[in-house]
């Protein structure tokens, strides 16, 4: 009886999953984006001054509505960084391909001014929300890349 249940289910899912067309593509928006992410950041600064590997942890917290706050702890070349966690504010953009883009600022004075591109991956079947986001810091001398999962 157990596994009769668990067959209808199986079998529930994968009807359900079928009549979906392979081609369908979701309407995106920042209403897709929302909730706490924890994000791993890697790469390297590889010209200026403070050239060298980047690695680091953040929080970023997106609203739904395209603004986010967030704080990050960023070592270079190892360096334990000045503030140990900055805290930074911002704004970002969902495009209806599920792409994007993430503006941050920093108020202690420090602002890289960067720009952060996000293909958003993974997604939740509750109020369909992204659970991951994949990042690329688009800036010269920056090869910086990122990726989050919501908490």
């Amino acid at each position: 009886m157990k596994l009769a249940k668990n067959l209808a289910t199986v079998l529930l899912v994968l009807g359900v999953v079928s009549a979906v067309p392979a081609n369908a593509q979701p309407a995106c928006s920042n209403f897709n984006l929302a909730g706490t992410y924890s994000i791993r950041i890697t790469g390297a600064i590889v010209a200026g001054p403070e050239a060298g590997l980047v690695n680091g942890v953040n929080l970023t917290h997106f609203d739904g509505n395209g603004n986010l706050t967030s704080v990050d702890h960023v070592t270079v070349n190892g360096a334990v960084p000045a503030v140990q966690w900055r805290a930074g504010v911002g704004t970002y953009s969902v495009n209806r391909d599920c792409t994007g883009q993430a503006s941050f600022t920093y108020p202690d004075g420090q602002s890289p001014g960067l720009t952060y591109f996000f293909v958003l991956t993974g997604f939740s079947l509750e109020s369909w929300r992204f659970t991951q986001i994949d990042i690329a810091v688009s800036t010269p001398a920056f090869n910086i890349t990122a990726a989050g999962t919501k908490l």
